[in-house]
């Protein structure tokens, strides 16, 4: 696919646009308070067909370009938040980094721009969830896929690698998965670009960031990271993906954080029998408290992953991916 331009421009007026769900939980779009039909909403010179999600800060929809005539995932600030520098900035850094990507494996980030005072992204169309609502579904529907769903995940993520970022927010609600498991990573707002670990100490602090349940020690703890950060996180994806739960639960955030730092990762066989304790071995291998103790790269994981069977009784049809460079 070809990008589209991707410089913000100012808004064309003050007019201000309002989506979400009214009172009753329908969703109506409003120009300066007068309602308009979702099919005449625009965005830029996307016009919005269907909401996704409602998150809370952002809004995402499935919108259609018409001059290129593709659809797109458009998303954009809530109205409370349009203002804010902070979301700003961190749409607009979204943009500068995954705008240079090109990986089949991770979403195309097609511009960022201000239109009608709403900042937006403008990315590639995926007809997929996302893995965490596969999950919720049972393993049984998908477990066919899981060799494939995995390697696609090693895919994404050792591209990133590759181009000398740390994505910082490794979890099962950032890959898109297709019906016949094709893999998108998405969301890269909290990506930092890796650099020797002298230079990370010179850098001004940055705040702890990233998601509970799959941070790594290192990343709790602020310290230097690379990608053997985004490794941990990712194999308490796999082990959720195998076992329908994450590696650490906690009665709150702070037990669950403790947990992380000093409790020993479970056999993910307790929760599964159907794993082998070949694969078993593997993940808790990358989800060592140390980055020493685990696989020195992702593409170190994908090989010692590569000829070893998941599951001891494998599911029906299961799929097998093609092996290719990480």
């Amino acid at each position: 696919m070809q990008g589209f331009p991707g410089q913000p421009r100012p808004a064309a007026s003050n007019r201000v646009l309002t989506i979400g769900p009214n009172e009753q939980g329908i969703v109506t779009a409003t120009v300066s308070g007068h309602p308009v039909t979702s099919a005449a909403t625009f965005i830029g010179p996307y016009r919005l067909i269907n909401p996704v999600y409602f998150g809370a800060t952002t809004q995402l929809w499935q919108a259609y370009h018409d001059a290129t005539h593709r659809y797109i995932a458009l998303k954009f600030l809530q109205e409370k938040f349009r203002t804010d520098r902070e979301q700003i900035r961190s749409l607009r850094w979204e943009y500068q980094v995954a705008s240079q990507f090109d990986d089949e494996r991770i979403i195309k980030i097609y511009e960022f721009n201000i239109d009608k005072g709403i900042p937006y992204l403008a990315m590639e169309w995926f007809s997929g969830g996302n893995m965490k609502s596969l999950i919720r579904r049972g393993l049984p529907e998908y477990a066919h896929l899981v060799r494939k769903i995995i390697f696609q995940c090693i895919e994404g993520v050792s591209y990133l690698h590759r181009q000398g970022y740390v994505h910082r927010d490794i979890k099962p609600e950032n890959f898109l998965v297709s019906n016949q498991g094709d893999v998108k990573l998405i969301d890269f707002a909290l990506c930092r670009k890796m650099a020797p670990r002298i230079l990370w100490y010179l850098r001004p602090k940055a705040k702890i960031q990233g998601t509970c349940s799959y941070m790594s020690p290192e990343q709790i703890l602020n310290k230097p990271l690379d990608g053997r950060a985004d490794l941990y996180s990712l194999a308490c994806t796999i082990f959720e993906l195998v076992c329908g739960k994450p590696p650490f639960t906690g009665q709150n955030q702070t037990d669950l954080l403790n947990k992380h730092l000093k409790a020993a990762p479970p056999p993910p066989e307790a929760y599964n029998p159907n794993l082998t304790p070949e694969f078993s071995r593997i993940l808790q291998k990358a989800l060592a408290k140390r980055p020493a103790d685990r696989f020195k790269t992702i593409g170190e994981f994908a090989g010692a992953l590569y000829d070893v069977q998941i599951f001891k009784e494998p599911p029906v049809g299961e799929v097998t991916p093609e092996m290719v460079s990480v």
